[in-house]
């Protein structure tokens, strides 16, 4: 896997970060926007490491059931998560108002950032068992999609704080998403024409 195709994944996987963390903003206060900043990257990033790690060794778990067809599984699971990332950018609607805590209360506190972190990272178990299939190491993309999503979270604080909406949020998911099905492609393509 080259570093681009690394990048790609760990863009893609950290829209729905970024996205969470713009509407998060919107929700508190603007002077605790460095603190909410360093929450979002911490939790979003850490979880966008953990969540492929696991996918990864739950996979090493089937390694015997799959051998034969771990190419498909790579692909079915990439598709399915960049499938997934493109509906969800061509049903996003641009004008929703944001899901703030009905009491009140921070958004950004750690016992409140647990579900968005573990929510936004599902794609990410996904991935990290896509890529044991496919026969690629995790080490790096793991840590490049902690380190992409928690910069990509940090920032979406302080667009989020500052700007207050998040234009086209819709046309990254398609993109991010259309980028991970690609990949699968080639992982299918390479392993079938023996590339």
């Amino acid at each position: 896997m080259t570093i681009w195709e690394v990048l790609i994944i760990a863009a893609g996987v950290s829209i729905d970060a970024f996205a969470v963390s713009i509407g998060g903003s919107l929700c508190s206060e603007r002077s605790r926007m460095k603190r909410n900043a360093v929450l979002a990257a911490l939790f979003f990033g850490g979880f966008q490491v953990g969540m492929p790690l696991i996918g990864y060794g739950a996979a090493t778990l089937l390694r015997g059931y799959v051998a034969q067809f771990d190419h498909w599984l790579a692909f079915a699971l990439l598709a399915l998560v960049g499938g997934k990332m493109f509906l969800e950018g061509w049903q996003c609607d641009e004008n929703r108002k944001p899901e703030c805590p009905r009491d009140g209360g921070d958004f950004f506190a750690p016992s409140r950032l647990v579900i968005p972190a573990v929510a936004t990272s599902l794609d990410a178990l996904a991935v990290g068992a896509g890529l044991f299939f496919a026969g690629s190491p995790i080490a790096v993309p793991a840590a490049a999609m902690g380190i992409v999503t928690a910069i990509a979270s940090a920032a979406g604080v302080a667009i989020g704080t500052r700007a207050g909406t998040l234009a086209r949020e819709g046309i990254m998911l398609m993109i991010g998403g259309t980028a991970i099905i690609m990949i699968g492609v080639k992982i299918l393509l390479a392993d079938l024409l023996g590339l």
